[in-house]
């Protein structure tokens, strides 16, 4: 009878003192990976948007990770979107105080190498910049159109909360 229940105990155990491990390597590099996250959208907020102070505000918003407004008024919208992977693209939306799309940059994108990580080329974004309200995004990139709809629902969303943000102020 302890035969067979001897490989079970060993077993209980081996997983017992795993999962102390892993909870230990969790609490002793939560901070850190907090911290990394936050140096990577603030360096991102840098390099696309520029040098400036970015206030972080508060939202509610569905889909909006975070809201940032810079020293010109221009509100950046940190959001992530579905894409051909669900939650695939995280991208800062840069929205100017009349409304209109001043940049956009990925912070992270899993979409599929070759095509839907097109969505992240220079010139397409560009493509965004001055587009308002419900106004029509670029075409979509052939191959990768759950890419392009996703960063287009994206956009709109920045837009969107962009005007709700204006007539509550």
């Amino acid at each position: 009878m302890m035969q067979k229940i001897l490989p079970s105990l060993v077993l209980m155990l081996v997983c017992a003192v795993v999962c102390g491990l892993l909870a230990a390597a969790n609490a002793v590099t939560k901070d850190k990976i907090v911290q990394a996250e936050a140096d990577k959208v603030q360096k991102s907020l840098t390099a696309v948007f520029g040098e400036d102070t970015y206030t972080e505000l508060s939202t509610d918003a569905e889909g909006i990770t975070a809201v940032y407004r810079n020293s010109a008024g221009m509100y950046i919208f940190d959001i992530t979107a579905d894409g051909y992977a669900k939650g695939g693209i995280r991208a800062l939306i840069g929205v100017d105080p009349d409304g209109t799309v001043a940049d956009i940059g990925i912070v992270s994108l899993a979409e599929t190498p070759g095509l839907g990580t097109k969505i992240n080329d220079p010139a397409y974004l560009a493509a965004y910049k001055g587009i308002e309200g419900s106004k029509a995004a670029p075409d979509t990139i052939s191959g990768a159109t759950y890419s392009s709809k996703g960063l287009e629902s994206a956009v709109q969303a920045a837009l969107d909360a962009a005007a709700q943000i204006k007539e509550v102020e």
